[in-house]
């Protein structure tokens, strides 16, 4: 995370959909710049795949590069709405709000794809691809890359074993 030590953290409002944009001007600008983001399932083409999301969106955190070097030209960055304030005064975020905010970025993003999806013994799962497709089931076990998932198939339970990113969960 760059920004100098003992230096505040600020935090702008983006335009919507822009926070990558913000991040790279300001970064372009000499700022240290923190745009958190969480490993998260996503549901694409009735398949669910892991991908990135901003933890906070529209909102980008800022430090300045340098003692002297002004927040006033942030405002007018490509990508950026405002400077959040509080009574007219640039909000500031707390050390230990930057670290502890961190911290739970790098929980979220070590987390298995089991984990993220909900994929527990005992959830009513739903197959979303494959020759299964559309077939209700029940998690049975979770292990590492595979799921077993017991399944009424021609009158008989069955157990069958699919990966996590073939199941959606629905209860």
């Amino acid at each position: 995370m760059p920004g100098r030590p003992g230096l505040p953290w600020y935090v702008v409002q983006t335009k919507p959909r822009q926070e990558r944009i913000a991040e790279e001007n300001l970064a372009r600008q000499g700022y240290g710049v923190y745009l958190p983001h969480l490993k998260v399932v996503k549901s694409l083409r009735n398949r669910q795949q892991v991908g990135l999301e901003a933890l906070f969106p529209r909102y980008v955190f800022f430090s300045p590069g340098h003692a002297e070097q002004s927040i006033a030209p942030v405002r007018s960055t490509q990508g950026v709405t405002t400077i959040v304030r509080f009574g007219g005064v640039p909000a500031v975020l707390q050390p230990d709000t930057l670290k502890n905010i961190r911290a739970f970025e790098n929980r979220q993003n070590a987390a298995s794809f089991a984990e993220l999806s909900n994929l527990r013994p005992g959830k009513s799962v739903v197959v979303t691809a494959g020759p299964l497709a559309g077939v209700d089931g029940l998690v049975e076990m979770v292990s590492g890359q595979r799921v077993i998932v017991l399944m009424r198939l021609l009158g008989d339970q069955t157990r069958v074993s699919l990966r996590p990113d073939q199941l959606r969960v629905t209860a």
